[in-house]
């Protein structure tokens, strides 16, 4: 439609359904969603006159409009000041080599997790470790014997998609320094990789 109207720059709707092959019943409707686009004018008259916008003014329009998008973007995410946090050192060692090192830490903070994996874990905590565990929303504490556990549930969801279903984006962090990645791959195995991240501690180092 667009290309037939380029061709002859002022036509009316009934010399288009006729060039473009456009059915006369839907060539109303195609003209506006055309001029809704910003591709061509329609002037008033008897019968209605259609005239088509240059490709060029169109693509500079599109251009300035992305232009705009993009610089949105940009301030809202600042990316000039963004920094890499995540750097995955280890990728998916497996739940059991995972429970090992977990038998080792002296701290083990917990965040966004679900009752299934704590359960999953619990028979693997030093009995001297000190254990702070933040629950995903919605889920049960589960009760662990354990002193020195405390837990708490998480004001927001904090979740990855796997496969397009989103799971729990689990985060361990052992000794705090030890960063651990987890979550639930659609098998019903669990994904852990050891991480580099800054700020992760943060939460509970105020806690």
């Amino acid at each position: 439609m667009y290309l037939s109207l380029l061709q002859a720059n002022f036509s009316s709707a009934t010399l288009l359904a006729r060039e473009s092959g456009v059915p006369r019943t839907k060539i109303y409707s195609v003209l506006e969603s055309l001029r809704n686009r910003g591709w061509i004018k329609i002037y008033s008259g008897s019968p209605l006159l259609f005239k088509v916008i240059s490709p060029v003014e169109i693509f500079e329009k599109y251009k300035e409009n992305y232009e705009r998008f993009l610089n949105s973007i940009r301030e809202m995410l600042e990316v000039e000041k963004m920094e890499e946090k995540f750097v995955i050192t280890n990728y998916n060692i497996g739940l059991e080599n995972f429970k090992e090192i977990l038998r080792e830490a002296k701290t083990v903070w917990i965040s966004n997790t679900t009752v299934e994996f704590l359960e999953e874990i619990r028979d693997s905590f030093n009995e001297d470790a000190e254990i702070k565990v933040v629950l995903f929303p919605g889920e049960r504490a589960v009760r662990i014997e354990h002193r020195n556990m405390k837990t708490k549930e998480a004001n927001i969801k904090i979740v990855q998609r796997v496969r397009n279903v989103e799971v729990p984006a689990i985060s361990v962090i052992l000794d705090e320094e030890r960063v651990f990645n987890v979550f639930k791959n659609t098998d019903g195995s669990y994904i852990i990789s050891e991480m580099l991240y800054e700020e992760c501690g943060n939460c509970f180092r105020e806690w």
